[in-house]
């Protein structure tokens, strides 16, 4: 069997992440050059292969694929569902232009049942990002070679033996025949595929920088002689 991981990207710094400003399906650009804080983020995927990928449609992802990877822009997969959660009529504003806001009060203390104004509830966002999650499971049992007995997956979404590495950190302990799926997304995004994907894992337990990595890492198994039977027949 073969090892998938899935390399979690956070775009590179934009004016409104300088400043703050929610950005959600707003659409403002990285910040030009190096201050778009991607210079680490291209020497940790350089000469590194992919088997697919993905990429919100939102520029500050393209754009972020665009410096960090060149090479690998034509073959990205666009898709809209790894959008940032829609903050409606706050995106563009900051806590501060906004903490006299009743509803924006009660929102920061229950995120899970206030929903901001012309915005995305937070079951909107999670439903979307499952989706996209049981996909990627499906591809990430192909890719192993489970065959049909890991589209399973996308019910429990969770292989048993999923490991979550530290944003941006590299080991040379891991097997080498891995295949990789690169993810080019936002933090929300991030955080909530872990949060799905790791039992008594928080949506708020993972946090990554503009220009991070979170690696997931899911080991091969061999499927049990009776599950081969029952797709072999």
């Amino acid at each position: 069997m073969i090892n998938v991981e899935w390399w979690l990207v956070r775009h590179g710094l934009t004016a409104w992440n300088a400043e703050h400003r929610y950005q959600g399906h707003s659409d403002p650009p990285l910040l030009p050059g190096e201050a778009s804080g991607l210079a680490e983020l291209c020497r940790e995927l350089a000469g590194v292969s992919f088997a697919a990928v993905y990429v919100s449609d939102l520029q500050r992802c393209l754009e972020t694929l665009a410096w960090a990877r060149p090479d690998l822009l034509d073959g990205a997969q666009h898709d809209p569902r790894m959008r940032e959660m829609n903050f409606g009529r706050w995106e563009g504003q900051t806590y501060e232009m906004l903490k006299d806001d009743k509803a924006y009060r009660a929102w920061i203390d229950d995120p899970q049942t206030v929903t901001p104004p012309d915005g995305e509830s937070w079951q909107a966002f999670k439903a979307r990002v499952s989706e996209v999650c049981g996909e990627l499971l499906v591809h990430t049992g192909s890719l192993a070679g489970a065959g049909q007995a890991n589209v399973r997956m996308r019910e429990t979404f969770l292989p048993s033996t999923i490991r979550l590495h530290p944003p941006s950190s590299l080991t040379t302990s891991e097997p080498l025949e891995s295949i990789r799926l690169l993810i080019v997304t936002h933090g929300g995004v991030i955080s909530m595929l872990c949060s799905l994907l790791q039992p008594g894992l928080g949506f708020w337990d993972t946090r990554v920088g503009p220009g991070g990595v979170q690696r997931l890492y899911f080991p091969g198994e061999e499927e049990p002689e009776g599950e081969k039977e029952e797709y072999d027949a």
